[in-house]
């Protein structure tokens, strides 16, 4: 983001805090920041009717304007006394009991509740004030309804993040807001964005700066469950970073929501089982010199070799010679696998040269020079200590004897290696 107004660099991350990158999968991270736990009971909550009452009829939660002020006045007394008649000990307790979540529009109940007391069928329409009496005690903090129902519910209170805004946390919205403006954020990302962190506020209670990396995290997967719609900002975590960027998490905050979607990068079991190999064994044998290697490598490169002995070479083999059990193979075994190799065949049929043939040959090669030296290094019942050393030198080889070498062979041929010349 460009510079901001001095009220909002204050609340920025400062450079000296800034980590390194956050690793883990995606549940491991969740265990690490987790979201806040439900609270069953809190003091505005459990407060009095009369106590309730006279705390939103005041400022900061009565409104300006005369008309406004009396149309809020209506509707809380509305549905105060519709809570009221449901069962529990809280404000919250009864809100939950009336079954509100679960309906297309909840004010529905409340007409059938006034019904009820006048003994005149319900006029069709919705109960008049009802949403801003609901929405002033959300933003008091007297009742939390769940984020998915303030997600999805079209008759859910509007405006949330301009009354939390005027009555809960006007500062930090201010802030929030100017740090959108400096970095030039459309106004309908922005508005979204600040809706998101409203949500949280009115779900979880607090204000921004008691939002955790959890609760984002958690808000995102709700979001993504009941998404119906077109439309891109919906599932957007900019709002994640909104906080982020004004100071709201600790130091070792991911930089992005991404993370979280990540279940860590596979093990080298993983990489090989992709392709299904048959034959016990050989599976383990690949699996072994892929740990033997790893160290040496970035995963990128692991991947790739996985992927050159584990299906060019060995998944392939056994598509063609199926039963096939020993790395030992016969020699016309071997001659039509190299010509197989070296080509490519396309969806629609049509055979063309393998670019990367060169470069299975060579992995192949690697891998049954490598095992024959490490079979020496490692008689039987000795000890694998020596990882490491044989992993650098197994690389140090590769790139000796790569595709760019003058003739792609090594001096002397591997036992059973279809790409050591006999």
């Amino acid at each position: 983001m460009t510079a901001a107004s001095p009220a909002v660099v204050a609340r920025a991350v400062p450079l000296a805090r800034v980590p390194g990158p956050v690793t883990g999968t995606g549940p491991e991270l969740l265990a690490r920041f987790p979201p806040r736990p439900a609270v069953a009971s809190w003091p505005a909550t459990r407060a009095a009717r009369r106590d309730v009452v006279a705390r939103l009829l005041e400022p900061p939660f009565a409104l300006e304007n005369p008309a406004g002020r009396q149309g809020r006045r209506l509707g809380l007394l509305t549905v105060v006394g519709w809570l009221e008649s449901q069962p529990g000990g809280s404000w919250q307790d009864r809100w939950l009991a009336s079954g509100a979540e679960a309906r297309a529009d909840w004010r529905d109940l409340i007409a059938g509740w006034q019904a009820g007391r006048s003994g005149i069928p319900p006029a069709g329409k919705p109960a008049p004030y009802a949403g801003a009496g609901l929405l002033a005690l959300i933003a008091a903090d007297v009742i939390r309804p769940g984020a998915g129902w303030l997600l999805r519910c079209p008759p859910a209170p509007r405006n949330l993040a301009a009354e939390m805004a005027r009555t809960r946390a006007g500062t930090a919205f201010a802030e929030l807001t100017a740090l959108c403006q400096s970095a030039s954020v459309g106004c309908y990302a922005r508005l979204m964005a600040l809706d998101r962190i409203a949500v949280i506020m009115a779900a979880k209670g607090g204000t921004p700066d008691a939002i955790t990396v959890g609760d984002c995290a958690e808000l995102l997967e709700i979001a993504a469950a009941i998404r119906t719609g077109p439309d891109r900002h919906a599932g957007s975590p900019f709002f994640y970073q909104l906080l982020r960027a004004w100071g709201a998490f600790s130091a070792d905050a991911p930089a992005a929501m991404r993370v979280f979607a990540s279940q860590g990068k596979p093990t080298c079991e993983q990489l090989i089982d992709r392709y299904q190999i048959t034959c016990g064994p050989v599976r383990d044998v690949l699996v072994d010199y892929l740990r033997e290697r790893q160290p040496a490598m970035d995963f990128s490169s692991l991947q790739h070799l996985a992927y050159l002995l584990g299906k060019l070479f060995w998944a392939d083999l056994e598509a063609h010679h199926p039963g096939i059990g020993s790395l030992k193979l016969p020699r016309d075994v071997a001659a039509a696998w190299k010509q197989r190799v070296m080509t490519r065949v396309a969806t629609s049929g049509a055979v063309t040269a393998r670019l990367d043939g060169r470069s299975v040959l060579t992995a192949v090669r690697a891998l049954y020079l490598d095992i024959a030296e490490w079979a020496d290094d490692d008689p039987p019942g000795g000890d694998r200590t020596q990882s490491a050393a044989r992993s650098a030198r197994a690389t140090r080889r590769t790139a000796r004897t790569g595709p760019s070498a003058s003739h792609g062979w090594t001096s002397g041929p591997a036992s059973g290696c279809p790409s050591c010349r006999p």
